[in-house]
């Protein structure tokens, strides 16, 4: 019986795979020593350390500071660890809104008891403002919270030249007007107290001729409530101190940048067309803007000549003398 010529070749084929196999054979026992001399070690069984000695080399892997003492998956199904994230060690709750409000009004009465007691009385006698017309408090609100020819120059009740102005109808009036009495009132407020020189001062008077402004231009026909002329007055000494100071507001939904002296004359320019019927409309007291913005040029120039400190320092003295002391 003759072979195939191709007989060597099966020959060697079959040599190449007893080879392989046994050389298979070989490596796993070699791997099964070590991983098991790995396990007798480490009682842990840290199958990192086996794979590290199979492939030599140290791991490249580099450890977290936040996760250093974190426990591990094995830790947490033995029972009694849990995992924490980093960042709830960071987390804390806002104070209640209650909080916040008692500690600005805390600070702002610390900053300046004017500014405090302004904000104040003018949110108590608008929530006045809003019982039915007909009510006596609403009376009493119009006999001696309102500035009109009747009210000051007929029936004599002047002190509504000043009670007036804490006096606010419409929410958009209050709002406003609180904005602009607190932004521009603490930046007054550091600048005269650095001069010796008390808000209130500037506030009462600001109110006072706003509303004459109003009386000589009104015409006996109409009435007058609102902080404007004092917070006019406010920003018009404001802006001659700081003239360059960059303003922002927002007119008609478009936000706009301009210098602080800028908007002064600005706004002196509408308050004078307000009152010859060209702009604005009928219900804004443009008088009353004309007088508190005419009112804070007056007191800084009278300021920037030392005169202000001076009446100051005098009516100090003259109250001093009136209570005693």
């Amino acid at each position: 019986m003759m072979h195939p010529p191709n007989m060597p070749w099966r020959i060697v084929t079959w040599t190449l795979i007893i080879v392989h196999f046994s050389a298979t054979v070989v490596v796993t026992l070699g791997a099964n020593s070590i991983i098991s001399t790995s396990i007798g070690r480490d009682s842990k069984g840290s199958c990192i350390a086996c794979i590290n000695k199979l492939r030599g080399g140290n791991p490249s892997y580099e450890s977290n500071p936040y996760y250093q003492n974190s426990p591990t998956l094995g830790d947490v199904n033995k029972g009694g660890a849990t995992f924490q994230s980093p960042l709830q060690n960071n987390y804390q709750r806002p104070p209640p809104l209650i909080e916040l409000i008692s500690n600005y009004f805390a600070e702002l009465h610390k900053f300046s008891p004017t500014l405090f007691n302004g904000t104040i009385t003018s949110l108590l006698f608008f929530l006045l403002w809003q019982f039915p017309f007909s009510s006596s408090v609403t009376k009493i609100l119009r006999n001696h919270f309102v500035c009109s020819h009747f009210t000051v120059l007929q029936q004599k009740r002047f002190h509504a030249l000043i009670l007036s102005a804490f006096s606010h109808a419409s929410f958009h009036h209050i709002a406003v007007n609180m904005y602009a009495y607190l932004t521009f009132g603490r930046s007054v407020k550091q600048l005269l107290a650095s001069h010796g020189v008390p808000l209130w001062i500037f506030v009462f008077t600001a109110a006072i001729f706003g509303n004459l402004t109003f009386l000589a231009f009104d015409g006996g026909q109409g009435s007058c409530v609102g902080l404007s002329g004092v917070t006019l007055a406010l920003l018009a000494f404001d802006s001659l101190v700081y003239p360059t100071k960059e303003l922002r507001m927002i007119v008609s939904f478009i936000p706009i940048t301009l210098p602080a002296y800028y908007l002064f004359l600005g706004l002196l320019g509408i308050s004078v067309l307000g009152i010859l019927g060209m702009v604005g409309r009928s219900n804004v007291a443009h008088s009353t803007h004309l007088g508190g913005l005419l009112y804070g040029a007056l007191f800084y120039e009278a300021f920037k000549r030392g005169w202000v400190r001076l009446w100051s320092y005098r009516l100090r003295k003259a109250l001093i003398a009136l209570s005693g002391g």
